[in-house]
């Protein structure tokens, strides 16, 4: 599914028009983005959580230069579904 498909089951789910559906969905990544950035992790209710974790810096080997260069550490966001997730997509079969 993509994103069109999904606002167009959302707009169907909420009786709403797709542009509203889609407004609905730009602001809720949008709020999601800012909440994660500011805070560094929120959780959803019987969907997950998302987090922010930090890697430290690294040395790796560049190839191309033949060289090892110093890699800066990084932020990433990583999430962790919800159990009531994990447990509805037990028995998915596509």
């Amino acid at each position: 599914m993509n994103t069109r498909d999904f606002i167009s089951s959302l707009a169907k789910k909420l009786n709403v028009s797709q542009k509203e559906a889609e407004k609905l969905l730009d602001h809720s990544t949008r709020a999601i983005r800012e909440t994660v950035s500011e805070e560094n992790k929120l959780t959803i209710l019987h969907l997950g959580s998302f987090q922010v974790k930090k890697s430290p810096s690294k040395t790796a080997y560049i190839p191309a230069i033949e060289k090892k260069a110093i890699m800066p550490p990084k932020n990433s966001v990583h999430f962790q579904p919800a159990d009531t997730l994990k447990d509805k997509l037990k028995n998915y079969q596509p």
